[in-house]
């Protein structure tokens, strides 16, 4: 059955329905004719967001459709994911790796576990190549390190020796060795084979020592030195060409120092192992300014006249590469100060080598501890409540960290509001700060 419209309401039904703004470029997108406007036609991103509502799959969908997919042909390695971006991606690696297409992994690089290197770790391009200290050698497995020639028998002796008396010969490789006097003079084992400060004990300064510590066991810091002018003093040492260097603190050096007491342990008893040398030359930082500042730039390098006869108690510590020092430094749960200082603040000097470990304080908290300036070139470390830290007499001591069965110097003794106060800590001057110019003046290779 058919029905009569009357002409307006037939009108009505047949007329075609006009799309707002017809007949310009069309500024409203709807959902069914996304395949039209953004494929057939040049859409913008506006009328995209209109389409989904949503940004974060507007600009999935914009990335793709402005310059093509990024990810096509995949770029990521490993397992990696790829998310497509305007002329861009980006690889969401797993876990093992990392790099803008996960091609590098870390287990190989020298940021995770310093590259499983014994001592230290630099980069060749994408690999981790492991070095030692100056005076080892790199082991078949390209990680470990051992001391070259004669430096293997001082190494040897230092555990079983730390529990034999002095007069106890100790037997290496069937022959018997003094432990008192191995000689190193031999010409492929210069005295600047090791890399190494000894330290710094005592001096005028009544600003640090050892309080809280225990007696060390003889021989167990044997980079531990004194030095003898009108007053006692101490020293951290480091060798280059058979000479020896100390570096030391300038704040310590009122008077020139003329000779190195090295081996000692007890200072009221002469147990055997100690040994005198002349200081040849005393270098002092050339930025150190007294009228400034008593302790920036607290450091200064004393070399010897003739080279020192190694033995378990007469051995440097090692000098690391700035990174590999700042990095042990920070990372370190403790670092060992030690010296002959006072026991307390304004107390009796010790007259056995005291020993104490010491956590590193952060540099926020160390400057905010302080009322005087702490310098970059400078570290706290310490307690915050405990009665334990350096003090007078143990001032160009050193600050040493193991790694690996291996010793560093971190740091030496400089000052402190007085000892072992409660919210203050012992203030270290950072050595890492200085290997160019120790280098400079010793001729010793150290990596920056």
């Amino acid at each position: 059955m058919l029905e009569k419209l009357s002409y307006q309401s037939a009108h009505t039904v047949l007329r075609r329905q006009r799309r707002y703004n017809s007949g310009k470029l069309e500024e409203v997108l709807y959902k069914a004719n996304l395949e039209r406007e953004c494929r057939e036609e040049v859409c913008n991103m506006e009328e995209a967001r209109e389409w989904f509502e949503n940004d974060e799959k507007t600009m999935e969908f914009w990335a793709g459709y402005i310059d093509g997919n990024q990810c096509d042909p995949p770029p990521c390695q490993n397992g990696g994911v790829c998310t497509d971006g305007v002329n861009s991606y980006v690889c969401w690696c797993k876990q093992a790796y990392s790099g803008k297409n996960c091609e590098i992994e870390v287990a190989k690089q020298c940021s995770f576990n310093n590259g499983g290197c014994s001592h230290f770790c630099v980069m060749r391009g994408d690999q981790a190549m492991c070095q030692c200290a100056y005076g080892y050698r790199l082991l078949p497995d390209r990680k470990s390190c051992e001391p070259t020639g004669l430096k293997n028998i001082t190494n040897n002796l230092t555990t079983a020796a730390l529990t034999q008396s002095k007069s106890d010969p100790i037997t290496y490789d069937g022959a018997a060795v003094s432990v008192t006097d191995i000689p190193t003079e031999r010409e492929e084992i210069p005295a600047w084979a090791f890399p190494t400060l000894p330290t710094i004990v005592a001096t005028g300064n009544v600003d640090q020592k050892i309080v809280g510590g225990t007696e060390a066991i003889r021989g167990e810091f044997p980079w531990q030195v004194g030095y003898c002018t009108e007053t006692q003093e101490g020293e951290t040492a480091l060798s280059k060409n058979k000479p020896l260097y100390f570096p030391s603190l300038k704040s310590c050096l009122t008077r020139f120092i003329y000779f190195m007491h090295l081996g000692e342990h007890d200072v009221l008893r002469d147990e055997g192992p100690e040994r005198d040398y002349m200081v040849e030359e005393q270098h002092v930082h050339p930025l150190y300014n007294h009228e400034k500042s008593l302790y920036n730039h607290d450091i200064a390098l004393l070399k010897l006249a003739s080279p020192v006869e190694l033995s378990r108690e007469r051995r440097p510590i090692c000098l690391g590469p700035k990174d590999f020092t700042e990095n042990l430094l920070r990372d370190a749960s403790t670092s060992m100060v030690s010296g002959w200082g006072r026991l307390k603040f304004q107390g009796p000097e010790a007259t056995k080598l005291q020993k104490l470990a010491v956590p590193y304080v952060d540099r926020t908290t160390c400057k905010q501890s302080s009322r005087e300036q702490v310098t970059r070139y400078m570290f706290c470390a310490g307690y915050r409540t405990q009665q334990m830290d350096s003090c007078q007499g143990d001032s160009g001591g050193p600050h040493a960290t193991e790694y690996k069965g291996t010793w560093f110097l971190t740091g030496i003794v400089s000052w402190g509001e007085e000892c072992a106060m409660d919210g203050k800590y012992g203030i270290y001057t950072r050595v890492s700060r200085y290997y160019p110019w120790i280098s400079h003046k010793t001729g010793i290779r150290v990596d920056n």
